[in-house]
């Protein structure tokens, strides 16, 4: 006798459809919660306190309280409120250290700065030089007046803005001024005077994040920059290298150490982002005393360059000329000083194919070789590699002949005691690129677009 199947409750298959919804309802209201939480993580802005204004150059000297535009007094986060408290490391300004096969790196967070590079000597994989110039006290690294951005990362716009404004659309937006009438690396209070969030550490890489409010000297938009400094040593990068000729490809270990930043960021409104980071080298070591006269610089990709007031630096807007018969033809090895006693703070033009993109424009090229420079007394040789249009080259005409470095080597700096190899966007751009067209490329970013700039400082040594 066939067995007859329990008759199943007439609202079983009610639950069990119920249930499921429930399941499903309960999933999604996690997810919702999830996706609430990141955004007010993403959301979230941290507070951005102003710096001081300087009344005296003197390091030390300088005013631990500035005013918000709403006149209400702000502490610099690098001045701890007990004068007699110097501990930097309480602050959150420790700094951080980056470390692989033959090459050491320290960075703070007080404006993404590279305080120290220390790379390996000739022939001696234990004993390294620190090469670029610095502080070792975050009071120097805040002084207004007269400081030369050691090693920080320069921000929004880097370098000048012709009488501290621009146009985006029919507003005019009006800057801090602090280099004359124009404004210079951002304006009184950069990125350079920031502290960043680290958001991420390995033993040879930092990620490093700001956040510049709308209205910030002066520029508008939200911004969320990331900074990203990676190290890689000695022998530690393998690469593919193709024989032609010979129809193979083979493993080349590179013996040379690498040091990469990449610069991303984005806005939730249009505004110009244009950053350069701005290490100082001396090949010879930071505290040698010496100017950079025994360097020999080569800028191979560099055939036209941008002309500029002798007096003001900002650009003629003639466009660009080609260096061919002057002194900004340096595509050859060239003495440091040989063609221009008084050394270059210009900017070069780096041929090829992605040398007319604007910030935003993404994929970007692969790194193309900026310039190379080459000190046969320290056997040492820098090559600065990037994806951005130009390159500046600064050779510390503005160093302080009386400038004291940092302490622990009893490091004093002078006049072309070192130089600068600043790979971005042309000056004045937000003024320029409506004049002159495609050539000067835009620095202007939209929202939903990404900026985006990588370089890379090669160092290696004279075998």
């Amino acid at each position: 006798m066939a067995k007859r199947s329990e008759p199943k409750p007439a609202n079983a298959e009610d639950n069990s459809q119920t249930g499921k919804i429930a399941i499903v309802a309960l999933a999604a209201l996690g997810l919702a919660i999830k996706s609430r939480v990141a955004r007010s993580k993403a959301d979230a802005k941290p507070i951005v306190t102003r710096l001081p204004t300087a009344t005296n150059s003197t390091p030390g000297a300088s005013s631990s309280v500035d005013k918000s535009p709403s006149g209400r007094a702000l502490r610099s986060p690098l001045r701890p409120r007990d004068s007699s408290t110097r501990d930097h490391a309480a602050e959150g300004l420790a700094l951080i250290e980056l470390e692989a096969r033959g090459v050491a790196v320290s960075v703070s967070p007080f404006g993404a700065t590279i305080v120290s590079l220390r790379a390996a000597r000739r022939g001696d994989a234990d004993e390294k030089d620190d090469v670029v110039l610095g502080f070792d006290d975050c009071e120097s690294y805040d002084e207004v007046e007269g400081r030369p951005y050691f090693g920080a990362v320069c921000g929004r716009v880097a370098n000048r803005i012709a009488c501290g404004e621009f146009a985006v659309g029919r507003r005019t937006h009006t800057l801090a001024k602090n280099n004359g009438e124009n404004t210079l690396h951002g304006g009184t209070s950069g990125w350079d005077r920031k502290r960043w969030t680290v958001e991420d550490q390995t033993r040879s890489s930092v990620t490093l994040s700001y956040v510049s409010v709308d209205g910030e000297e002066g520029f508008p938009a939200n911004v969320k920059m990331y900074v990203v400094y990676s190290v890689v040593g000695f022998g530690e990068r393998v690469e593919l290298e193709c024989d032609e000729d010979a129809g193979e490809v083979k493993l080349c270990v590179r013996n040379c150490a690498e040091v990469t930043t990449k610069m991303t960021a984005t806005a939730d409104a249009m505004t110009p982002i244009s950053t350069v980071q701005h290490t100082y080298f001396n090949l010879n070591g930071h505290a040698c005393g010496e100017d950079c006269s025994s360097h020999v610089v080569e800028m191979p990709n560099c055939d036209r360059y941008v002309p500029v007031n002798e007096d003001t630096l900002i650009p003629t807007g003639e466009g660009l000329r080609k260096v061919d018969g002057t002194a900004f033809d340096l595509r050859s090895p060239t003495p440091m000083f040989e063609k221009s006693s008084e050394g270059y703070d210009n900017t070069f033009v780096i041929a090829g194919a992605d040398a007319t993109r604007p910030t935003s424009e993404l994929p970007r090229a692969a790194p193309r070789l900026a310039a190379r420079v080459t000190c046969e007394d320290a056997g040492r040789v820098l090559e600065v590699l990037t994806d951005a249009p130009g390159v500046h080259l600064y050779t510390g005409n503005f160093l302080s002949e009386n400038m004291v470095g940092k302490k622990k080597e009893r490091a004093r700096y002078r006049k072309h005691g070192g130089f600068c190899l600043e790979t971005g966007w042309f000056p004045d751009a937000v003024n320029q690129h409506s004049k002159i067209g495609a050539s000067y490329p835009s620095v202007m970013v939209n929202r939903g677009d990404t900026y985006s700039h990588t370089l890379t400082y090669r160092l290696s040594n004279i075998q």
